[in-house]
């Protein structure tokens, strides 16, 4: 059923009453209270209400039926089979029960009589007319029963396999037609939404639909029909440690924390897990706190960024190897980060797996990176004042702070091993430089202070961002607020990329 915009619903109505007459408008108006239309049911209309509630004939010519179905106002859409947009059915129900001449005890007419009409069709032997007649059933009841006509909707979902996509959009849509009737049953219209995103696949927006109706349950209630939530739509709970550190590199805290996250099937085996990035606002740059006046990472500016998902871990050269069919990487390991990536290659990935799983991936803004890698702190790194190589993977014959000389291990380690930030990231200080979106600035004047990507041009030579450092670093340019750029073709054995997607 398409959306006309109800604007134009009206200009319909409206040409259809000018052509016409006011006796076809009236035969319009009862016509809109069946969800489908077929020549006897249309005409079956026209015997039973010639006339309105007072008693008044109203003058409906014979011919009427076949303009009906004929004009602007249907569309055919079977054999013998009209449906009215639902924006025509919601207005001219509105103009039906707005007319003195009509009004509810009108509604309650059509609900009686369509009950009485389809009585006989439900014990058809042929399927198409069964279902035909329960949706005729189903409306009838939604205006003088609502009660029983979100029970038996409700029963019908709860009949409905996961894998059967299409019957399950098919009942997202009808259930649309029902929004009106059924205003005050809105956990069953909320599951129909967001049962409608999950058979197209859009599983954020499943989830967001959703929201709080689910109220930390796994499924919805409905006039005492328990309506179980896809377990690809909830969010699934990890628990982790992580760590703060003082001057010297010490741990002197251990926090235990909680993240929510999805996981994405890419086949084979391989998945990628997601984590969900609360919003907040945060201060963007280096401060004088950290020791440094680098022009490059100031003016330190607040930017204030919504909730979005972003990688647990730097894409990894299985996940790579699935979606691109190759794997360019000089230190091979399938759980090691892809590198030898250029921007362009990151960016085909995206594009890739997009086209895979039906959502929509990105490289991270720059603000967004930052504001993840930080996970709410203020310090250069996301541990504390300093970093070791107990805790990141970079070049440990540097120091920073007032933290001893480590391990330079001269390549890179898989994505999981040491302890990630307070959001569940993992290693985004080290390890390998990561892709972000945006195109190069020299500092951050007229930057976006939304969290968006600060993009200039799609020139393929054009300079792109990467940050967080890597196992060929000094510790410096690990920090939280280092900035970095390359053009978008070139590719190194220390640059790789994760990924991101919005949270609806």
């Amino acid at each position: 059923m398409s959306r006309m915009k109800p604007e134009v619903a009206q200009q319909r109505i409206k040409s259809f009453s000018k052509r016409f007459g006011e006796a076809h408008l009236y035969l319009a108006y009862h016509a809109a209270f069946p969800l489908a239309l077929t020549p006897d049911l249309l005409y079956s209309l026209w015997v039973n209400f010639q006339q309105d509630i007072h008693g008044k004939v109203l003058g409906i010519p014979w011919i009427a039926v076949a303009d009906l179905l004929l004009s602007a106002l249907c569309d055919e859409v079977g054999h013998e089979l009209y449906e009215m947009d639902l924006a025509v059915r919601n207005q001219l129900l509105k103009e039906l029960q707005s007319d003195k001449r009509f009004e509810k005890q009108r509604i309650n007419q059509l609900s009686n009589f369509l009950l009485k009409y389809v009585q006989k069709k439900l014990r058809s032997d042929d399927p198409d007319i069964q279902d035909f007649a329960k949706t005729q059933q189903w409306i009838a009841l939604a205006y003088t029963q609502p009660s029983q006509a979100a029970r038996e909707l409700a029963l019908a979902f709860s009949k409905l396999n996961e894998e059967d996509k299409p019957e399950l959009v098919r009942m997202a849509s009808l259930s649309e037609t029902f929004a009106e009737p059924l205003r005050e049953f809105q956990p069953l219209l909320t599951y129909a939404r967001g049962i409608g995103k999950f058979a197209r696949s859009d599983l954020l927006a499943a989830k967001a639909e959703f929201g709080e109706a689910l109220e930390g349950k796994k499924y919805i209630e409905v006039e005492g029909v328990i309506l179980s939530v896809p377990k690809q739509i909830s969010l699934k709970t990890f628990s982790f440690e992580t760590v703060t550190v003082d001057a010297q590199g010490n741990i002197t805290n251990r926090h235990s924390c909680e993240a929510k996250y999805f996981m994405e099937d890419l086949g084979n085996s391989v998945t990628l897990e997601m984590i969900k990035i609360p919003g907040g606002t945060f201060a963007m740059g280096s401060s004088r706190a950290e020791g440094t006046t680098i022009d490059k990472e100031q003016p330190q500016h607040q930017v204030k960024v919504s909730e979005f998902f972003m990688g647990k871990y730097a894409v990894n050269q299985e996940q790579y190897q699935q979606i691109m069919d190759e794997n360019p990487s000089y230190f091979k390991g399938k759980k090691r980060p892809v590198e030898r990536v250029s921007w362009n290659d990151a960016v085909e990935f995206c594009r890739r797996l997009s086209q895979k799983t039906g959502r929509t991936y990105r490289l991270p803004s720059e603000a967004q990176w930052e504001y993840a890698c930080r996970a709410g702190t203020t310090t250069p790194f996301h541990f504390g004042k300093t970093i070791t190589t107990d805790l990141v993977n970079y070049n440990g014959d540097y120091t920073y702070a007032y933290a001893p000389k480590g391990e330079y291990r001269g390549q890179t380690t898989d994505v999981g091993n040491f302890f990630p930030n307070s959001f569940g990231l993992y290693q985004m200080h080290g390890n390998v430089w990561e892709w972000c979106l945006d195109t190069w600035h020299d500092n951050y004047d007229e930057a976006p202070l939304d969290g968006s990507s600060w993009t200039d041009s799609d020139n393929d030579s054009i300079f792109r961002m990467l940050r967080g450092g890597s196992w060929y670093d000094v510790p410096n340019v690990c920090r939280s607020a280092c900035r970095n750029s390359l053009k978008s073709f070139n590719s190194i054995s220390d640059y790789g990329f994760r990924v991101a997607c919005s949270v609806a």
